[in-house]
């Protein structure tokens, strides 16, 4: 863990926010790159990616709040980036209709730019969750395994114990005291995140290069980022909602169900379309 890239004195600059920064950069480049392979006017382009990126971080932070009410006190709190974290589920449901409405009034091919944006979403995410893995957030479950991390205790200048997550909730759980300085070891939940990532994206640059499921990427990421989000969710440390899952894999189950059901019938029907009938 390493919540600052710069502390001098009174001066901090704190990693999470940097570091999210650079990944939703990441990712708008690749967008930029592949939507001029496309053929679209690149200045269009970078009017669009900003306001997506911004409707993005407005819903996975409003989800993280929603979920989280009582981490927040006022409604200024909400959206002190400092504290607290995002949903990556918030940023899909608005940033989705964003796009399309985006598109719509820029005059873009949306459907394009949805596979555009789902091709370069893994692409920064794979960086995004390494600002996680610095500020200690999205933390994973207690482990014995040899890779197993440890997050350190952080006091304030008035003695008070106020991170990381992982600390406080094992000393809030009796599993450490408050002379202990580090955690209990734990799965490095975000960098599991990170490394499907990257899997992801390769997996959807081959399919962008190649034109398969052209018009349909932005439903197969869904698929895979669902897939590898449910997988995660078993190393990380969140609270059960339903049948001993998480709210996470809940809402993988239903968007990864979704979107391969659409995939399948929308494929079954260019099947159709493209196979002569031989039986009469």
């Amino acid at each position: 863990m390493y919540p600052y890239l710069i502390k001098w004195g009174g001066f901090f600059i704190p990693a999470y926010p940097i570091i999210y920064g650079l990944a939703i950069t990441m990712g708008g480049v690749v967008l930029l790159w592949l939507g001029r392979k496309e053929g679209l006017p690149p200045q269009k382009l970078v009017h669009t990616i900003p306001i997506v990126a911004v409707s993005c971080v407005l819903g996975g932070r409003l989800f993280y709040v929603l979920h989280f009410p009582g981490d927040f006190q006022g409604i200024w709190g909400a959206f002190d980036l400092s504290h607290g974290g995002q949903v990556f589920y918030g940023g899909l449901l608005l940033g989705i209709p964003a796009v399309i409405l985006l598109c719509k009034l820029s005059k873009l091919p949306w459907v394009i730019m949805l596979d555009l944006t789902a091709v370069s979403a893994p692409a920064g995410l794979a960086l995004g969750r390494w600002a996680c893995f610095c500020r200690g957030c999205c933390y994973g479950r207690i482990t014995d395994l040899p890779w197993a991390v440890k997050f350190p205790k952080h006091v304030d200048i008035y003695g008070d114990i106020v991170g990381s997550p992982a600390f406080i909730s094992h000393l809030h759980q009796e599993l450490i005291t408050k002379t202990d300085m580090y955690s209990l070891p734990i799965h490095p939940a975000q960098i599991y995140s990170s490394l499907f990532s990257i899997g992801v994206f390769l997996v959807m640059i081959w399919l962008w290069k190649t034109k398969r499921a052209r018009g349909k990427l932005w439903l197969a990421y869904l698929v895979f980022y669902s897939g590898t989000r449910f997988t995660v969710e078993f190393f990380r440390e969140n609270q059960m909602a339903f049948a001993n899952l998480t709210v996470a894999q809940v809402f993988s189950i239903v968007i990864g169900i979704s979107a391969g059901s659409i995939l399948l019938i929308t494929h079954n029907k260019i099947r159709k379309k493209i196979m002569p009938c031989t039986i009469r």
